[in-house]
């Protein structure tokens, strides 16, 4: 465990780091300049190569994504020996690469050679490709099998919710000393999280709140449901309902007659921004720092690839440098 001089140290270095992160003010401003070979060079130091379109965004996409990880990697690599915590969360990664192999697998992709995110369990189950018993037995994917492809999405689910368990059971243990504002702060996330996922279910699928419960998120002793089955008390298609909820300030940015989820859930993203962005000064000892971090990554991820997105979409400049503001919770 670290001691409270590394703690010092981290927090600083986390501040330093936050005050050169592409959020808000810098997001939009690389918005505003972006183009793919102006992109390109930031991130590959390199001119554009001579090839489609359609390969340099999903290679800059790459890029992002493996820098991203990269530096929570490196600035957790002190701690992440004999820390659980800070081990699950950066097995958000893995989780991530074992949803992304399986929709390779379903697609009967040949095995992946490019990876932005490594480490020995990946490493096995692209060796073992697409053999599912040899990629994942003895592991905590082992529940992985043939059925896992008959629906693709509810397999994601249970992958989601087996990383939040393994999260919260791994901040749980922490001294109290270390904990810091970690336990709030991950049952709002969670809260969240099943806040959107019950909106998709209901948009997309037309779920009922009795279809929607068992695919949340649970914590024993606590409640992160209430935010998401509270949700079916509206209607998602008359925004007009919503006037009453107690988290209507998410509904900033709603411009039509009926929830727009997209705008909804980049808004509860920048909730988070915001979150986490001021639970960093007030809570600088233990491991808050780390988590904040690795949310404020998150939120950097999804300004620069939603940049990138603009360009593959043709979106004028303004709008890149609009959604580079709400991602952190602000406007232009």
């Amino acid at each position: 465990m670290a001691d409270s001089s590394e703690i010092a140290y981290l927090y600083a270095r986390i501040c330093g780091a936050f005050s050169n992160m592409n959020l808000a003010e810098r997001g939009a401003e690389l918005a505003r300049e972006a183009t793919l070979a102006s992109l390109w060079e930031r991130y590959f130091h390199a001119e554009l190569p001579n090839k489609p379109e359609s390969w340099l965004l999903a290679e800059l996409e790459r890029k992002v994504m493996t820098e991203s990880i990269q530096k929570f990697v490196d600035r957790a690599a002190p701690f992440v020996e004999s820390n659980a915590f800070i081990h699950a969360l950066v097995s958000k990664y893995e989780y991530s690469m074992v949803k992304w192999m399986l929709y390779g697998l379903a697609a009967s992709k040949p095995r992946p050679e490019i990876l932005s995110f490594s480490n020995p369990l990946i490493e096995r189950a692209v060796a073992s490709w697409p053999r599912l018993s040899d990629m994942f037995g003895g592991t905590v994917y082992s529940w992985i099998d043939p059925a896992a492809f008959v629906d693709l999405g509810g397999t994601q689910n249970r992958l989601d919710r087996q990383y939040y368990a393994a999260l919260w059971e791994s901040a749980s243990s922490l001294p109290q000393k270390w904990k810091g504002g970690i336990p709030s702060l991950l049952l709002r996330e969670m809260s969240f999280q099943n806040l959107i996922w019950a909106l998709r279910l209901r948009r997309y699928y037309g779920y009922t709140k009795a279809q929607v419960l068992p695919l949340l998120i649970s914590v024993e002793g606590k409640d992160v449901a209430a935010l998401a089955l509270r949700s079916f008390d509206f209607d998602i298609d008359n925004l007009e309902s919503w006037s009453s909820w107690p988290e209507r300030r998410l509904l900033g940015g709603q411009k039509g007659v009926r929830l727009d989820l997209p705008t909804f859930e980049i808004r509860v993203l920048g909730e988070t921004f915001a979150m986490v962005r001021r639970a960093l000064h007030v809570f600088p000892e233990g491991y808050t720092p780390l988590y904040c971090y690795f949310k404020l990554l998150d939120t950097e991820l999804s300004t620069v690839l939603g940049i990138i997105e603009g360009l593959r979409l043709k979106v004028p400049s303004e709008e890149k440098e609009q959604l580079a503001w709400a991602f952190a919770g602000e406007s232009a």
